[in-house]
């Protein structure tokens, strides 16, 4: 039987057929927002999430934190909050401890807060009016910024911003990056009958897309939550993301049969994750290859193909390959004739190159400096006093401890003479999104980045198309640089360092 389901069901209107079935349901308290903080082991971070919530400027709510068989202080941590309920379950799964805090909840609205993450002072507020002024939504959704282990907020990323369709669309790309963002209504958890206990990260794309296909949602696109980013989030295991996305997605082929735009959309959403996560688990080969075999801060020309999770290659210089022009500078950083900036953003395995600019139109290059970010960082490298009157630039500490992911340094410059002066950072330079025509472009691409100062060339296995298709720059790598490493599954990378012709 074909479904070629094309509009969406008010949700009040399933809910009405439903109502047979709410018989035993107790009915929901008017206009209570339900948060439920599922959290396992995370109670470093569960303070704020609990603070997030309670600091909310929409009052009527209550707040749930389901320990999920915790063997950390969770149970402490949440004591010292008396307007918070707690409940403990055998570790059964986020989404078996969310299903929990669902069945203790009495709200017309349910969040469901991760623990590491946290909501902005108006989330509750801008959520349950939306609702309100859509009442055929079975949920709303807003946008989300990055914060590090410490809080430190990362950045606003540019979110799609979907206004229709929206089962569509998700089947194309979750887009809906973090759950605290979200805000439902509770009948439509009781007709979706809550999370799938059988998926782990992929549960709430699995949700999304089991509701949008039946009912009509809402973006209001606006900053309601925090979503942090760190070295111990399931979404850093790549490997368990991608088999996640693929379960979450082919289940719903028997929905799509017969509807050509859902098809097409399905099978997107399938590419563009196995292209994204594959790359992810490919970055993470590489840089344990470059750790082996190349030496301690070599410049490693990658063919990245744009793709920035390639550059991390630890205490390695990595730079795109090719690269739109050597003169890039990168992103503005900071300006003026001396100045400080704590940098909270330093990602661990990336390199970034931070470079002083004065003089007439900021022509002349004053001053540079190579930070590393290292998971096991352990000491800073020794900083000499600068010489009075002499331009400098400066990074304490460097090497930076990142850990959690991301770690902190200062960034202290002067232009030496009192001139105005430009700092800017680059991350591997610009990527040149045109590939090469011919062999002959190809070469004059690699010669131009080899002058520059890259020791080795690194084409990963999505690069080696470069080889099979530019045979004459084949034979001109082959002839005159050693392999120094050659995987056929990983990447094979030449020692540009001395020629042989």
């Amino acid at each position: 039987m074909y479904r070629l389901r094309l509009a969406r069901i008010p949700i009040m209107s399933i809910a009405l057929r439903a109502d047979g079935a709410r018989k035993k349901v107790p009915m929901p308290e008017s206009g209570l927002i339900s948060v439920i903080i599922p959290c396992y082991n995370q109670a470093h971070f569960l303070r704020e999430a609990i603070e997030s919530a309670l600091a909310q400027t929409y009052s009527h709510r209550e707040i749930f934190v389901v320990d999920d068989g915790s063997t950390d202080n969770t149970a402490e941590v949440t004591a010292g909050y008396r307007d918070v309920r707690y409940i403990r379950q055998e570790n059964s799964g986020v989404s078996a401890a969310r299903n929990t805090g669902l069945k203790q909840s009495r709200g017309e609205y349910l969040v469901f807060l991760d623990s590491d993450d946290r909501l902005l002072p108006e989330a509750l507020e801008i959520g349950v009016d939306c609702l309100r002024e859509h009442p055929e939504c079975a949920f709303a959704f807003g946008r989300c910024r990055f914060v590090t282990a410490d809080g430190s907020v990362l950045s606003k990323p540019e979110q799609p911003y979907v206004t229709r369709d929206h089962y569509l669309e998700l089947l194309r790309e979750n887009y809906i990056w973090c759950p605290g963002s979200v805000i439902y209504r509770r009948i439509a958890f009781e007709i979706a009958k809550g999370f799938d206990t059988s998926l782990g990260p992929g549960a709430d794309y699995d949700l999304y897309l089991r509701i949008t296909r039946d009912s009509p949602v809402f973006c209001h696109n606006q900053l309601v939550a925090g979503y942090r980013l760190h070295s111990s989030s399931m979404s850093t295991d790549h490997s368990l993301m991608l088999l996640e996305t693929l379960k979450t997605l082919n289940a719903q082929r028997d929905f799509v049969k017969g509807n050509d735009r859902y098809i097409v959309a399905l099978e997107t959403g399938k590419k563009h994750s196995q292209d994204y996560y594959r790359s992810l688990q490919m970055g993470d080969r590489i840089l344990n290859v470059a750790k082996a075999s190349l030496p301690a801060n070599s410049t490693v020309a990658v063919a990245t193909g744009g793709k920035r999770e390639l550059l991390r290659l630890g205490g390695h210089r990595a730079w795109h390959f090719p690269q739109e022009s050597a003169d890039e500078r990168g992103r503005l950083f900071g300006q003026g004739a001396e100045g400080s900036a704590d940098v909270r953003w330093i990602e661990a395995g990336i390199r970034y190159e931070f470079r002083l600019f004065g003089g007439p139109k900021y022509s002349s290059k004053l001053a540079a400096i190579s930070v590393i970010g290292l998971a096991d960082a352990t000491s800073s490298v020794p900083v000499e006093p600068p010489r009075s009157g002499q331009a400098y630039l400066i990074a304490i500490p460097n090497p930076v401890p990142a850990p959690n992911r991301f770690g902190r340094t200062t960034i202290t410059w002067n232009t030496g003479d009192g001139s105005q002066g430009r700092i800017y950072v680059s991350e591997g330079g610009k990527h040149n999104d045109c590939p090469p025509k011919d062999s002959d472009e190809a070469i004059s691409y690699l010669e131009a980045i080899r002058s520059r100062g890259a020791e080795y060339l690194l084409l990963p296995a999505t690069a080696f198309w470069w080889l099979d298709q530019f045979q004459k720059f084949r034979q001109y790598l082959e002839t005159r640089y050693l392999a120094v490493v050659r995987d056929n599954k990983t990447c094979i990378i030449f020692d540009l360092r001395e020629s042989s012709k």
